[in-house]
Parts: C-alpha cells; structure tokens; sequence
C-alpha cells in the first residue's frame, strides 16, 4: 500500500471526503421520503373477499352504498352548543331513537324530532357515547340504520352497558368502539359482534363497504363475532369528502358493516356505520422521513461552509504565491 492510500485511511478526513459523505447522506435521506410516501398511499387488503377503490365514489352527490346509514352532521360553535343533526339514507324510518351512555338514566331512550328528512339530537342532560338509530318498517322488511356519536364529556358514562343492551331484532355492535378523541383507522383489527333478538348469530354473512370504494365480504365464528380490517383505500392527497363525524379537517371516509336475515316471514336488514381515517403508522413514517430529510440537510450545511471556506483560503494562498513570484 502506498503512502497515499496509508493518508487517506489514517489521517484526517479531506474536504473532498467530506463533500463525498455529504452527498451519500443526502441521497440516503432523499431515497426514504419516496419510500415513506408510498407506505402512506399503498393499499392493504382486508381480510375477506375484497375489492379496493380509490374514491371512485367519493361525494354525496353519488351514494356509495345500498345498506341503510345513519349520517351525522355537526354545526354550531363550542362542544356545549353543537347543533347535531342526523340524516336517514336508504331508510325511510318510523322513528328516529337516541340511548345515552347510561342506561339508568332517565331519558336513557328518547324519540327524537323527525321531519322525514333530518332529526336533531337536541342538548341532553350528560354527554358521552350515543347510540342513534333509525328504523323503517314494511310489512315484510325491516331496515334499521345505527351509529354511534360522542358529544363530551359531561356526565359520561362507560357505555359498555348501554352497547350491549337490545334496541332492535338483528344488530351489529362494536366490541369494544373507539374511546373519546380517537377514531377507526385503516390497517387495524376491530370486532363487531352481530346478533339476532339478543342472541349472537354464527356463520353469519357481513358486507364492508366504505365511502372510497372498496368492499369485503365476512363471516362471524361461533360466538357472532366478526373482525373487520379497515381498508387503507386512500388515495395521494385524499381530503375529507363528506365524512361523517366530526373530522376537524383530517382526511376520512365513511364505512358501514351490513348484514341480512330472514325470519318468520320478514327479511332484516341493519347496518352499523361510522367514519375512519388513514393509516396512522404510515403518517408517522412520513413524518419521520421528512424529519431525517431535514436533519440530514442541517447536518450538511456546516460542511458546506467549510467547503467554501477551505476554498476561499486555497484562493487567497495562490493569490499570495503569485504575487511573491
């Protein structure tokens, strides 16, 4: 090996390497946003026959499903003073119904105001978790559309009870429903229990379909119980187009879980739908890639400047050597 070489390896690092490993750290950095932003965007397949979309039908102008839902839409200023007002699609129900979190309470049942279009969730007297329900009846249907709303926290209770009390023949409840200030995410597991007066129905079919176009078809096991894994179908750039819930701006879609029965003579039809937003560990990686981006960016700079600087010197000694010549 040559003194060369033996410089290079055992004395200090030369401004040319270090401009070298500046541009390796760089190009480091630069190759993981792109892999950080396909995790993001990249669909998941849920389990069950499925079929994905990338808001093909996305709008309320185009409905997205057949199944009965439950819309909520939420104005007015401040949490205490919400006007909450729910939209039947799909369903043309006798009543609109509201349960509190408590069923103890009071007015754990309320009928709601319902003028064949909309119904309001007036201010009740405590806050927490509930469950709203629209229901039509023919003379050999049934079809009943829930949902579940957090109002505040005001005299809330834990509303495991409140779930699992029966409010209609053929139900679908989550087990457990997200906590207060949290939400369905694509890309996690979640279990819904499907039951039929109060007892769970095994083997029972469950249709997925979400506002953004995709569609999986499940079977509950031997206890009613169905786990469904939310779909990562949004597209680059996704904003929140029609969203039901309150989404403060973040990109969601609405999904709802479907199932049918037929019964002395009646055939039932329920669904369950609620809202979801992306992939929460793929946001993160983003971040976390723009993150090193920078950081590999502000530890790049100080090389630059010594670069310059050795430069400026290199120059200023030439210009010396001349001049002395």
């Amino acid at each position: 090996m040559n003194s060369s070489v033996r410089n290079i390896h055992a004395g200090p690092m030369t401004m040319g390497h270090r401009y070298r490993l500046q541009a390796a750290i760089l190009t480091a950095m630069w190759s993981y946003v792109p892999m950080a932003v396909c995790a993001a965007d990249a669909p998941s397949v849920p389990a069950g026959h499925v079929h994905a979309g990338h808001g093909a039908t996305r709008g309320a102008a185009m409905p997205w499903t057949r199944y009965p839902t439950l819309k909520v839409m939420v104005g007015g200023e401040g949490r205490q003073r919400r006007d909450v007002t729910l939209i039947p699609r799909n369903v043309v129900p006798v009543s609109v119904d509201a349960y509190a979190s408590d069923p103890q309470a009071e007015n754990y049942h309320r009928q709601l105001d319902y003028d064949l279009i909309e119904a309001k969730l007036n201010q009740p007297s405590a806050g927490g978790f509930f469950w709203l329900s629209a229901r039509e009846e023919q003379a050999d249907k049934v079809l009943v559309a829930s949902t579940v709303y957090y109002l505040s926290e005001r005299g809330s209770k834990n509303p495991t009870g409140m779930f699992m009390q029966q409010k209609n023949m053929l139900e679908i409840i989550p087990q457990p429903f997200p906590r207060e200030h949290t939400r369905y995410r694509a890309n996690e597991n979640w279990k819904f229990l499907v039951r039929f007066s109060g007892q769970p129905l095994a083997q029972q079919n469950v249709h997925l379909i979400t506002q953004n176009g995709s569609h999986a078809e499940l079977v509950t096991d031997v206890k009613g119980m169905v786990s469904v894994r939310l779909p990562d179908d949004f597209g680059a750039g996704a904003q929140a187009a029609d969203a039901g819930k309150h989404s403060h701006g973040r990109a969601a879609a609405d999904f709802v879980l479907a199932a049918e029965r037929v019964a002395g003579g009646k055939t039932y039809v329920t669904g369950f739908n609620s809202s979801y937003g992306p992939d929460a560990y793929a946001q993160r990686s983003l971040a976390m890639g723009l993150g090193f981006l920078l950081l590999g960016m502000m530890g790049a700079t100080p090389l630059l400047r010594n670069r310059k600087a050795a430069h400026k010197d290199r120059s200023a000694s030439g210009a010396v050597g001349k001049q002395e010549a």
